[in-house]
């Protein structure tokens, strides 16, 4: 959920550190009394997650969005929204609504609605999409439909979970940037690849064949950068390939996805730190871990296993022996 941001029974307070954490807009409860707000969330370079809880039915109209998209997904509850020039509902496990510059967006909240809200950065939105297109870059501004139908909506919700239990282990601050810029991406490719927008044909193109050599020089790079917070979109930048041409050059050359690759990488620099290891070093696994990017022990170990058929630990203490 995060940590809390707002608990008021203060509407105008309410109104005015929501406009803080998101932009302008309006409250109007539905009745008299029993007014409790709470938010929770996190917030990420480019990007920040809100859960919502504001006790009573209301509507909320904000102005068009300044700069940003919003997914809103009902976690509990339904509402209706207008935007766009349309009407539909929102009803939890099912849909969202996905609010842009485009129109003012006006909702009206249930009693029982609990709201998740994904704040993503339109400038940054708008430089992945372009570093993802295999045709011409010369694409139309960057707009999506209004309505969220079920699959997209639970696979940004099961990316946006992940993401909070990350977060919660870690904290904002202490978040592994390498970890924190996957998945900040996986959201971004969930809703551009699988939310209707006007770039969804450029998106869909077919990539260009990337040549072997180009592909060496992806593998190379990220060999010689495997500490850095490298992410796969800056490697396909880096090499001049979008980030599908890349993926499908790594398939055919190395047989697995660049994620993959960049992984088999980090394991292999990992073993090395734990295998060179010196009596008294004070080297610890958790710390080796997290110096290639596994911010998470448990899944680290599990790779680790599958991948050398010992746990991590194991290489440790045999070394310090």
């Amino acid at each position: 959920m995060g940590p809390p941001l707002v608990h008021t029974d203060d509407l105008n307070e309410l109104v005015s550190r929501v406009t803080d954490l998101m932009s302008t807009h309006t409250v109007a409860p539905a009745r008299a009394g029993g007014f409790s707000a709470e938010v929770f969330g996190f917030h990420l370079p480019d990007l920040s997650l809100l859960e919502m809880d504001y006790g009573m039915a209301v509507r909320l109209s904000a102005d068009p969005l300044p700069g940003y998209v919003s997914v809103s997904v009902p976690l509990a509850g339904s509402m209706t929204a207008s935007h766009q020039g349309r009407r539909f509902d929102a009803v939890a496990g099912r849909s969202a609504v996905v609010g842009t510059p485009a129109s003012e967006l006006v909702m009206d909240w249930d009693d029982a609605l609990r709201l998740l809200v994904i704040r993503v950065d339109l400038d940054a939105l708008r430089s992945f999409a372009g570093r993802l297109v295999t045709a011409s870059p010369e694409q139309p501004d960057l707009e999506f439909d209004p309505v969220m139908d079920a699959p997209e909506t639970m696979a940004v919700l099961g990316q946006v979970r992940l993401m909070q239990q990350v977060l919660a282990d870690a904290g904002t601050g202490a978040m592994n940037p390498l970890v924190a810029a996957q998945l900040r991406e996986q959201v971004m490719s969930t809703l551009l690849l699988g939310q209707p927008n006007s770039w969804m044909a450029a998106l869909r193109h077919r990539p260009e064949s990337a040549p072997r050599t180009t592909i060496s020089e992806a593998a190379e790079l990220m060999r010689i950068h495997a500490d850095e917070a490298l992410s796969i979109e800056g490697v396909a930048r880096a090499v001049g390939l979008s980030v599908r041409a890349l993926h499908a050059g790594f398939r055919r050359e190395l047989d697995r996805s660049p994620k993959q690759y960049l992984q088999h990488v980090r394991l292999e620099r990992a073993r090395s730190d734990l295998v060179a290891a010196e009596t008294g070093s004070g080297v610890r696994v958790i710390d080796v871990a997290h110096r290639w990017g596994f911010s998470h022990p448990g899944r680290f170990a599990t790779a680790y296993r599958h991948h050398y058929g010992e746990a991590p630990a194991v290489t440790l203490a045999r070394t310090l022996r």
